[in-house]
């Protein structure tokens, strides 16, 4: 049963005068409920002079048990705009509402904490996925319920009008929500696309420019904003309205927000959700009997790289699958401790795929030739991608004839030159990772070491050097010489070239390239800088 409100009468039973109050406002998880008093409702108080506190009340109105909310109008302010108290108030707008009084009050206090909320979520998927996430699609529902999770988690008060949300009132808040969202848009924070939103590269880089703990770090701050500060009222309300209302201790089943988060590939939108093994990516996606198909290890020993064949209509194709090591993997681990305080290299997995996906993406956006994302299994850390059809820089001079490495060094510089014009490093720009197809084009792989102004003179230090390594000695100084020539021509930098040749970097390659050989492709790189 439903009964009427009025705002004398609730201003009458709160014991407040009209000067005192700011805004009042009656919600309900239903919408039919929405303009009366019921079970469900829950009023909002927000006082111009309320002692910088905030209370829970409870009245009977109307025969009906009321909680009422009421806090000072600054600390409403602050908890809207950066949840100053955990939300324990602003959540209340996540609840659809009736003004009974200071409707634009409220309105301006609801789009500060949508927005809030909004950058809040955007900011822990930004500090889980990195750079890649700037190709993930975030829909309203995403923020919505990863919100409602968050805040029935940590403050159970919020539980039972969670719950009890309909479909009518969530349809409501989304709208508030879209408009919140396309605001973000506006300040170059988002971008919109047919399903939702995602982050753009400005939002990316203030988030991980931020000095920040990880992201659960904010889940603890709002506890300690909730239970610990002195502006909040105290635990033993909480403790009351626990043994008042026993369904305050069960968190409600929301919706995994994750269901409503994708990912781009060149196959479309990807829901997030979705984490296919090579059979199930091959069987569900490419429709081809998994009995017939091979997989074959296509990297080194310390490489979890397989090239996937399969016949479909009669043709033989291949993908190309990388599953990321962890801590495990030595190769990162012997690379990081040896470069220690030159070059820092990204060893953990979920860092190192997510950088990959992104400058995969990136480097394609800028007119490089990168392998296409097919799919990705986020959990157990697999990117499935187009193969390419081709040979390393290695095989490419080997099966030409030594005679063509010249060739070779000039399409490395091009393309080296073009990719620090862009502000783009390799980090592991080793001459295994570039690609040449028979159609005269380079592809660019293996780029989990990638990064935006990294340092382009250890690019050149490696990629020289590490080539120098399988070149004939009495070859290594003209290789360089035109691998450098075709750097500067193209754009390089000869600041950048000339710091190359220093022993804090070709030190990093001693192990593999002798000082002897080092010294002569030292002597190639500095024959062409004589002329700049």
């Amino acid at each position: 049963m439903t009964q009427s409100i009025s705002l004398e009468k609730v201003i009458s039973l709160l014991g407040f005068s009209h000067e005192q109050v700011v805004s009042v406002s009656l919600h309900n998880p239903r919408q039919s409920e929405a303009q009366s008093v019921s079970g469900y409702s829950k009023l909002l108080v927000v006082l111009s002079r309320g002692g910088g506190r905030m209370k829970i009340a409870n009245r009977r109105i109307n025969g009906v048990l009321v909680s009422a909310t009421i806090i000072d109008e600054s600390l409403f302010k602050k908890d809207c705009v950066q949840e100053e108290l955990g939300g324990a108030a602003a959540h209340l707008l996540l609840i659809p509402y009736i003004p009974l009084l200071g409707g634009e009050f409220l309105r301006s206090m609801e789009a500060s904490y949508f927005r809030h909320i909004s950058m809040e979520s955007l900011r822990n998927l930004i500090l889980s996925y990195k750079l890649s996430s700037t190709f993930f699609i975030v829909t309203p529902e995403y923020i919505l319920y990863d919100k409602l999770k968050r805040i029935s988690t940590i403050y159970p008060l919020s539980r039972l009008h969670i719950k009890n949300l309909d479909r009518s009132s969530i349809e409501i808040v989304l709208e508030k929500l879209k408009k919140s969202l396309d605001t973000l848009v506006y300040e170059g924070y988002l971008k919109k696309n047919i399903l939702g939103y995602s982050p753009t590269e400005k939002l990316v880089d203030r988030v991980l420019s931020e000095k920040t703990l990880i992201n659960t770090s904010e889940d603890f701050e709002h506890i300690f904003k909730l239970y610990i500060s002195t502006k909040q009222s105290s635990v033993l309300d909480f403790i009351r309205y626990v043994t008042l209302d026993p369904s305050t201790l069960m968190i409600p089943k929301i919706p995994d927000p994750e269901d409503y988060l994708y990912t781009i590939t060149s196959l479309g939108p990807q829901p997030f959700p979705i984490r296919l093994t090579v059979e199930e990516f091959i069987k569900n996606l490419v429709g081809v009997d998994v009995g017939r198909v091979k997989v074959k290890r296509s990297g080194g020993i310390l490489n979890a790289t397989y090239t996937v064949e399969f016949y479909r209509e009669g043709k033989l194709e291949r993908i190309f699958v990388k599953k990321y090591l962890n801590w495990s993997d030595f190769k990162w681990v012997a690379a990081w401790l040896w470069a220690l305080g030159v070059k820092n290299f990204s060893i953990m997995a979920s860092t190192r795929m997510s950088n990959e996906i992104f400058f995969i993406n990136k480097l394609a956006e800028l007119g490089f030739n990168t392998a296409e994302v097919l799919h990705i299994n986020w959990k157990d850390k697999i990117l499935f991608q187009k193969y390419i059809e081709g040979e390393n820089t290695i095989q490419y001079i080997k099966s030409r004839g030594l005679e063509k490495a010249g060739e070779a060094a000039e399409k490395l510089g091009r393309v080296l030159a073009e990719l620090h014009l862009n502000d783009v490093t390799m980090g592991d720009c080793n001459p295994f990772s570039f690609i040449f197809t028979s159609n005269q084009e380079i592809y660019l792989t293996d780029l989990e070491q990638c990064s935006l102004k990294g340092l382009k003179p250890w690019d050149l230090t490696e990629l020289i050097l590490y080539t120098a390594h399988y070149l004939p000695a009495n070859l290594v100084e003209e290789f360089a010489y035109i691998f450098s020539k075709a750097y500067l021509e193209n754009g390089g930098d000869p600041g950048d070239l000339k710091e190359s040749t220093e022993q804090k970097y070709t030190r990093l390659l001693s192990p593999l390239t002798p000082f002897w050989i080092q010294s002569r492709a030292i002597k190639g790189i500095q024959k062409i800088l004589e002329k700049y």
